[in-house]
Protein backbone atom coordinates (compact mmCIF):
# COMPACT_ATOMS: atom_id res chain seq x y z
CA UNK A 1 0.00 0.00 0.00
CA UNK A 2 1.15 3.51 -1.29
CA UNK A 3 0.78 6.22 1.68
CA UNK A 4 0.76 9.81 1.02
CA UNK A 5 2.45 12.35 2.49
CA UNK A 6 0.25 14.54 5.12
CA UNK A 7 1.23 17.99 2.91
CA UNK A 8 0.29 16.40 -0.74
CA UNK A 9 -2.83 15.42 0.67
CA UNK A 10 -5.90 18.05 -0.83
CA UNK A 11 -8.09 19.22 2.02
CA UNK A 12 -11.30 18.14 1.68
CA UNK A 13 -14.30 20.99 2.99
CA UNK A 14 -17.18 17.24 3.19
CA UNK A 15 -15.49 15.47 6.21
CA UNK A 16 -14.26 17.16 9.67
CA UNK A 17 -11.86 15.60 12.32
CA UNK A 18 -14.27 13.73 14.16
CA UNK A 19 -15.98 12.01 11.68
CA UNK A 20 -13.00 10.83 10.48
CA UNK A 21 -11.42 9.72 13.85
CA UNK A 22 -14.68 7.59 14.53
CA UNK A 23 -14.50 6.15 11.38
CA UNK A 24 -10.86 5.17 11.41
CA UNK A 25 -12.00 3.88 15.14
CA UNK A 26 -14.99 1.25 13.27
CA UNK A 27 -12.52 0.64 10.66
CA UNK A 28 -9.68 -0.46 13.35
CA UNK A 29 -12.24 -2.45 15.77
CA UNK A 30 -13.75 -4.27 11.95
CA UNK A 31 -10.39 -5.26 10.94
CA UNK A 32 -9.42 -6.56 14.48
CA UNK A 33 -12.83 -8.83 14.47
CA UNK A 34 -11.88 -10.06 11.01
CA UNK A 35 -8.31 -11.09 11.71
CA UNK A 36 -9.80 -12.95 15.27
CA UNK A 37 -12.32 -14.70 13.15
CA UNK A 38 -9.23 -15.85 10.43
CA UNK A 39 -7.20 -16.92 13.30
CA UNK A 40 -9.88 -19.25 15.31
CA UNK A 41 -10.84 -16.59 17.79
CA UNK A 42 -7.61 -14.66 19.19
CA UNK A 43 -4.87 -12.07 18.35
CA UNK A 44 -1.20 -13.21 18.60
CA UNK A 45 0.65 -11.00 20.85
CA UNK A 46 2.24 -9.24 17.73
CA UNK A 47 -0.94 -8.28 16.16
CA UNK A 48 -2.38 -7.21 19.42
CA UNK A 49 0.48 -5.09 20.13
CA UNK A 50 -0.04 -3.63 16.82
CA UNK A 51 -3.63 -2.80 17.19
CA UNK A 52 -2.96 -1.36 20.72
CA UNK A 53 -0.14 0.88 19.17
CA UNK A 54 -2.72 2.13 16.33
CA UNK A 55 -5.20 2.88 18.63
CA UNK A 56 -2.87 4.88 20.92
CA UNK A 57 -1.83 7.13 17.22
CA UNK A 58 -5.06 7.94 16.69
CA UNK A 59 -6.03 8.95 20.37
CA UNK A 60 -2.87 11.25 20.29
CA UNK A 61 -3.70 12.59 16.96
CA UNK A 62 -7.29 13.26 18.79
CA UNK A 63 -5.22 14.61 21.59
CA UNK A 64 -2.92 16.74 19.62
CA UNK A 65 -6.36 18.44 17.31
CA UNK A 66 -7.84 18.89 20.32
CA UNK A 67 -5.06 21.09 21.91
CA UNK A 68 -4.33 22.73 18.82
CA UNK A 69 -6.30 24.75 16.17
CA UNK A 70 -5.26 21.93 12.94
CA UNK A 71 -7.42 25.16 10.33
CA UNK A 72 -4.51 27.03 10.45
CA UNK A 73 -1.81 24.61 9.42
CA UNK A 74 -4.24 23.63 5.99
CA UNK A 75 -4.05 26.03 3.59
CA UNK A 76 -6.45 26.01 0.35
Amino acid sequence: MKYKHFEDIAPNNKTDFIMLYFAACRSLRELGAAVRRSNGGGLTCKQAWLFRRLYHKLFQMAALWEKMDLTKHIQP
